[in-house]
């Protein structure tokens, strides 16, 4: 099968995996879904500051997410669902997945150091107020 024609992405019986890629599909899949399980019990149990857990969370719920989409379009691919076995549907998935990885990789790169920074200014601003008194 070519997989530069349509009826290869777009077709609505698609053919069945051979065994390898079957078998290599549901083990990344498993894989995913137990490291995002792993990811977010390692957000909750560590010593990170809040800005580093809600990036760790959020890897977490990608990998946790795509693994399980993935596991549910492998058995709808395994039991021969016209429209949710289409190929079209693991593309879509990649993008998702790439689109999502974006986000989480701006967050990190851009948002969690401007507001560090922005923390950082405010403490040395509310250094010079007077405190409450007890």
């Amino acid at each position: 099968m070519n997989l530069l024609s349509l009826s290869y992405w777009f077709g609505l019986q698609p053919p069945s995996f051979v065994s390898w890629a079957n078998t290599f599909l549901i083990v990344v899949f498993v894989a995913m879904s137990v490291m995002g399980i792993g990811t977010k019990v390692y957000g909750v149990k560590s010593g990170l500051d809040k800005l580093m857990k809600r990036a760790v969370d959020r890897v977490g719920t990608l990998l946790l997410t795509m693994g399980l989409a993935g596991l549910f379009w492998w058995g709808v691919s395994y039991e021969r669902v016209p429209l949710l076995s289409m190929r079209f549907w693991a593309v879509v998935g990649l993008v998702l997945a790439g689109i999502w990885i974006w986000s989480i990789a701006k967050y990190v790169r851009v948002e969690i150091p401007a507001k560090r920074a922005l923390a950082k200014e405010r403490e040395q601003y509310e250094k010079w107020l007077p405190k409450p008194k007890k």
